[in-house]
């Protein structure tokens, strides 16, 4: 059995690099960075759809296969686990940002 990466689940975008000025690249910089989150965030969601999708298909006897609905609610909620701690790691890392002294 092939386990996918998970760069198969999130596709990461190949980044431009741009010519103009310092101000230019961290604002593309941020763009980029809100893109790839919101890339990332819009993949849970459609793991977590399918996945009710297929949940709804079993519940009703239309599903093909009960196996590929269990894999897909699997999926989802690695995804979700994976998601909810990214993000509690970036709080940390902002709280330790917040508290250092200057």
């Amino acid at each position: 059995m092939e386990i996918p990466s998970l760069n198969s689940l999130f596709p990461v975008p190949a980044t431009e690099t741009s010519q103009g000025t310092a101000q230019d690249s961290a604002q593309d910089g941020v763009n980029s960075f809100k893109d790839l989150l919101g890339q990332a965030l819009q993949g849970v969601e459609d793991l977590q759809n399918n996945a009710q999708q297929l949940a709804g298909q079993v519940a009703t006897g239309d599903a093909s296969s009960f196996h590929d609905a269990v894999i897909a609610s699997e999926k989802a909620l690695l995804a979700f686990q994976l998601t909810t701690q990214v993000q509690t790691k970036v709080v940390e890392a902002y709280n330790q940002i917040m508290n250092m002294q200057i």
